[in-house]
């Protein structure tokens, strides 16, 4: 019996001891295992910088601009335009033969008579009378009370006749108008002159109608 407990207490012993020396055995292998302790390292100093100017070189100034020379602008002189010679006018020969170039002769017109002169338009007058009757007053202007005064544009013949008759200015009523120029179309007149020799002539004839001459 005290054997066996002398055995159980010697063994422990001994796995203490192992123990111990795996212990020592482990933390030596931590030593060796373990970093390098920190060691500061003093950092470089970083090289110092140099500030360097670049100078901006500006271009140089333009040149002045050189004096501009005026030229005065000379008109040139007109050129009249040269007359252009006309061909003279080529007679036309004219022979009795016949050729391929001749032509027939113009037969000369003949010269115009005397031309009757035109009838003269007087500016302002009345034609003197040869010879001249009463003009009726028509009834039916009596009992409808018409009155007033016709003028007359009369042309005169050279023999004093009347040839044409117009209204100038009517008075208002055609029944005087008609029976005025009725009544002076059976007139005589004295025909206008000219160079003392009488001439066709236009001349104005007043007519009046009024019922307190009747």
């Amino acid at each position: 019996m005290t054997s066996a407990v002398l055995t159980q207490g010697f063994q422990w012993k001994r796995s203490s001891a192992i123990s111990v020396t795996l212990a020592l055995h482990g933390l030596a292998l931590i030593a060796i295992l373990a970093p390098p302790a920190y060691v500061a390292v003093e950092r470089a100093a970083p090289a110092p910088v140099l500030a360097v100017t670049v100078k901006k070189e500006e271009p140089p100034p333009p040149p002045p601009p050189k004096d501009l020379e005026v030229v005065k602008f000379k008109p040139k002189a007109a050129v009249r335009p040269q007359p252009v010679p006309r061909p003279a006018p080529v007679q036309p020969v004219i022979t009795q033969e016949t050729t391929p170039m001749s032509t027939p002769a113009i037969d000369t017109p003949p010269e115009p008579g005397p031309v009757e002169a035109a009838p003269v338009e007087p500016a302002l007058g009345v034609l003197a009378y040869r010879s001249r009757t009463t003009v009726p007053y028509p009834r039916e202007s009596t009992r409808a009370k018409e009155e007033g005064t016709v003028i007359l544009r009369v042309l005169v013949g050279v023999d004093g006749v009347p040839q044409e008759i117009e209204i100038a200015r009517s008075s208002g009523y055609a029944r005087l108008d008609r029976q005025a120029k009725n009544s002076v179309m059976k007139w005589r007149f004295e025909p206008g002159t000219r160079n003392g020799q009488p001439i066709a002539a236009y001349g104005l004839v007043p007519v009046a109608f009024k019922l307190t001459e009747l």
